[in-house]
This record gives structure tokens, C-alpha cells and sequence, in this order.
């Protein structure tokens, strides 16, 4: 390692970092896999503080089905927990909780191999 570090000292820094890198994004896939992996995460009774994304992974359905019950637009204020959606629309977060259970059993129904 010094030998190389002699000969080309940015190049192997530019190694470490790379292999850095690899390995925080190789951790990042590792745990999110054991936590999706987790029983006690898939079909997750729909909570307030659960965003958008977080409820299509538990309950594994397409993030399309998700954004058409909500009826999301792309407004880039980035992902929000369904209580604050709810407080923005003025609706009771129970509407949007019901809306989501609504189309998530209707696409399980019209997909149930999936």
C-alpha cells in the first residue's frame, strides 16, 4: 500500500474513496433489504406519520396506485407524512388513510399473483 501510495498518491486516494463509497451505498442496500425482508413490516397498519413511499413498500404495491389515491401532483415540496398532506388539503388524515386502503385492496384484487 505505501508503494503505491509513492507512486501514485491521487490515485489511490481516488481508490479509497471509490471503495468508500461502494461501501456506505453497499450497507444502505443491505439494511433497507433486511427491513423490507422484515414480516413486521410488510402490510403495516396505514399510520399518520407514514409517507407516501413507505406505505407502497410495506404493502408492496406499484407507487403509481399510492399516488392515485392520494391524488398527488408533483409539487417539489419532496416526500411528507400523510398527516401533513391532510393538514394541507384540510381533510382528516382518516380520508386519506381510507382512500389508500380503498385502492391498495382493489389493485391486491385486480393483481393477486403479484
Amino acid at each position: 500500500m505505501r508503494r503505491l501510495w509513492r507512486e501514485a498518491p491521487f490515485l489511490t486516494a481516488g481508490l479509497v474513496g471509490a471503495l468508500l463509497v461502494a461501501a456506505f451505498f453497499a450497507v444502505r442496500l443491505v439494511s433497507g433489504m433486511m427491513f423490507w425482508a422484515d414480516p413486521r413490516h410488510q402490510d403495516m397498519t396505514i399510520a399518520p406519520w407514514m409517507s407516501p413511499r413507505f406505505v407502497a413498500m410495506s404493502w408492496d404495491v406499484p407507487r403509481e396506485v399510492v399516488i392515485e389515491a392520494l391524488q398527488m401532483t408533483p409539487d417539489g415540496q419532496g416526500p411528507r407524512p400523510l398527516e401533513r398532506m391532510a393538514e394541507e388539503r384540510g381533510v382528516p388524515v382518516q380520508v386519506l388513510i381510507d382512500d389508500l386502503e380503498t385502492a391498495i385492496a382493489a389493485w391486491r384484487r385486480a393483481h393477486p399473483h403479484e
